[in-house]
């Protein structure tokens, strides 16, 4: 029997993870409830400074310490997936013998269109609001899970080269 290799399954997985969580409705997802009933929030007091705007003011104030988490909690999982989902992509491509500036290149706009797609599936479901700027920040995610994976496969084989002719000269 065949295996089904990693990069598969993962970047499978997180699809259905986000064609999953972009038929929700914000209320079905919310975290506000938990994290008021079961999380202390009084140390988020000390980042009252913090007040920027995305699509509606974002600050302790604004917002209230459960909502204000939970804003940080979702954005954070959107790049966090996308870090993922693009190391995924480029493994996979690699994997079929991609040269490595195309992979990555691929990978990155595969990546960006499935985050377009995102917000697209998002306005069908209602009750809530697509942005382009968490369209920005899945590509921030997979754009640096993509040079990181890069960098480091190129890393690591520049070394293997470099040993390999020390052992040569040896």
């Amino acid at each position: 029997m065949r295996r089904i290799p990693i990069a598969y399954v993962t970047g499978g997985a997180i699809l259905l993870a986000l064609f999953g969580f972009s038929s929700m409705t914000y209320e079905q997802q919310s975290l506000i409830p938990f994290l008021t009933n079961h999380v202390p929030l009084g140390w988020v007091d000390a980042f009252s400074f913090v007040s920027f705007h995305y699509e509606v003011p974002i600050s302790v104030a604004a917002l209230g310490p459960a909502a204000f988490v939970e804003f940080f909690i979702r954005k954070g999982m959107h790049a966090g997936l996308f870090f993922v989902f693009g190391i995924s992509l480029v493994h996979l491509l690699r994997m079929r013998r991609y040269r490595p500036v195309p992979a990555a290149f691929f990978a990155f706009t595969t990546a960006m269109t499935v985050g377009v797609l995102d917000e697209f599936h998002q306005l069908l479901t209602g009750g809530r609001t697509p942005l382009v700027g968490d369209v920005l920040i899945d590509g921030s995610g997979a754009f640096v899970g993509i040079l990181l994976y890069t960098g480091l496969r190129l890393f690591l084989k520049a070394d293997r080269i470099v040993k390999m002719d020390y052992q040569r000269t040896s």
